[in-house]
């Protein structure tokens, strides 16, 4: 082999390997999707057996949310906890818990997921049990055939390193209904506002 060519090929491997293509593109920055929820402040008053109850801060539903989603076409990203979670989880929140007066909002889901257009909030929320101060407990359940998860439509875009944040607000109380001696939860549930920072 001359003395020159074990020079050269070296640099021509170098140059062939530098121009070859992968393939695999680089992802995009993921952006972010922080979901609250808060009672609707206009619900707290109600008529349980002849009585007009004003919800106060010794009341209590406890609801349990779940399995959160957004949708994109056919795609979805999964909403998880908090930014460190690593899987999904069931929480439970007090939906009458009161700060200054006013219905509590509570942070439930904050995710990093793809940059896309958004047109769907997938999530389960459902109640076992409502208590007032004064009366029994009461238990709730979902009206039989009542799906588990609840489809919120909402346009939104996901941009890279963005943060969308969507208010998600739940009637507790107009969410009752009684049926014999039975008390259904139909969550009445709408997406109230979407933030970009």
């Amino acid at each position: 082999m001359p003395k020159g060519f074990s020079f050269i090929l070296p640099l021509i491997l170098v140059g062939t390997m530098v121009g070859c293509s992968t393939g695999v593109e680089e992802s995009p920055e993921p952006g972010t999707v922080r979901v609250t929820l808060e009672g609707d402040p206009s619900d707290t008053t109600i008529a349980v057996v002849g009585d007009t109850i004003r919800i106060s801060d010794q009341d209590s539903i406890d609801l349990t949310v779940f399995q959160g989603k957004v949708y994109a076409g056919g795609r979805f990203a999964l909403l998880l906890l908090t930014l460190s979670s690593y899987r999904q989880e069931d929480a439970f929140y007090n939906l009458l818990a009161q700060d200054n007066g006013a219905y509590r909002n509570y942070r439930i889901y904050e995710s990093r997921v793809p940059p896309d257009n958004y047109t769907k909030l997938q999530l389960g929320v459902t109640a076992t049990v409502i208590k007032f101060r004064s009366l029994a407990p009461i238990p709730l359940q979902l009206r039989p055939g009542d799906p588990l998860l609840v489809d919120l439509p909402v346009d939104f875009h996901v941009a890279s390193g963005q943060t969308v944040e969507i208010g998600v607000r739940l009637s507790p109380l107009k969410s009752l209904s009684r049926y014999r001696d039975l008390y259904y939860f139909d969550r009445k549930i709408w997406v109230s506002s979407i933030r970009y920072f």
